[in-house]
């Protein structure tokens, strides 16, 4: 069963005694998969979420530098490592100057160097991988972010074009927003000035005339007569209807107030 927790290498040789080799070398840390030519492990690169090749050289088919050249086009994040001997050293340096390998390593490699070779490419690796979630994300909140701010210049400006007043409460109590016909009635030259205020402050809600509102919202009946405090503190009457939603009490809670 695969431990999801390991990142998968994926080891491509012709020599099965070589890639048993690498197998048994890597199959404690990673998910170590195998091919034995290039069409192989690009059928698997193409279905897995490699972190790491690692391949030979000379294999029949595709060399390893043509290999991990197709690997480099199709999974660029993916890490490459190109075993070869010392007759191929000018094919290896190639591959790197093109983008294509991360690391060549000598035939016959050292353990200690090849296992370090591939634990710092699996940490390159993770970093790509955890850059790369972190820009999706940023642009899917981005996107969220542009979606909301639509929505909200729409519904200020829905809120703006009305002849009524709207008063926008949050769960707090305090006011949120106010449209311009509610700054207006209200005598407010500019919503800072009204903006966090207790909704009962200006609206003068008690408990008892709340009551009474949420008992006409419930009936249906939209307007009834309320008491308002303006900026100049004059008190007056106005045609009011609250909304009220239920709130995790059991509740009623204020949500807005269309005044005129």
């Amino acid at each position: 069963m695969l431990d999801k927790g390991k990142r998968v290498i994926l080891c491509v040789d012709d020599e099965q005694d070589i890639l048993d080799s690498l197998y048994d070398t890597f199959m404690d840390t990673y998910d170590v998969k195998t091919a034995i030519n290039g069409i192989e492990a690009l059928n698997i690169i193409s279905e897995v979420e490699v972190a790491v090749v690692i391949s030979d050289q000379r294999m029949p088919i595709m060399t390893g530098a043509a290999l991990l050249s197709e690997v480099n086009k199709i999974k660029p994040q993916c890490k490459k490592i190109l075993l070869t001997g010392y007759s191929d050293i000018d094919a290896a340096v190639d591959a790197i100057n093109k983008g294509a390998v991360n690391k060549y390593i000598h035939k016959p490699w050292d353990e200690q160097e090849l296992v370090e070779t591939v634990d710092h490419l699996v940490k390159m690796y993770n970093a790509d991988d955890f850059m790369n979630r972190m820009i999706e994300d940023s642009k899917k909140i981005k996107t969220k972010i542009d979606k909301w701010k639509y929505l909200s210049d729409v519904l200020e400006q829905f809120m703006d074009s009305c002849k009524m007043g709207i008063c926008v409460v949050e769960p707090s109590g305090n006011i949120l927003s106010v449209n311009k016909t509610g700054l207006k009635l209200l005598k407010y030259a500019d919503i800072n000035d009204v903006k966090d205020k207790n909704v009962e402050t200006v609206f003068l809600l008690n408990d008892t005339n709340k009551k009474k509102f949420q008992e006409l919202y419930e009936m249906g009946t939209l307007y009834q007569q309320l008491e308002v405090k303006q900026a100049d503190g004059t008190v007056t009457g106005l045609q009011a209807s609250i909304t009220f939603i239920d709130d995790d009490k059991g509740g009623k809670q204020l949500i807005g107030i269309l005044f005129n």
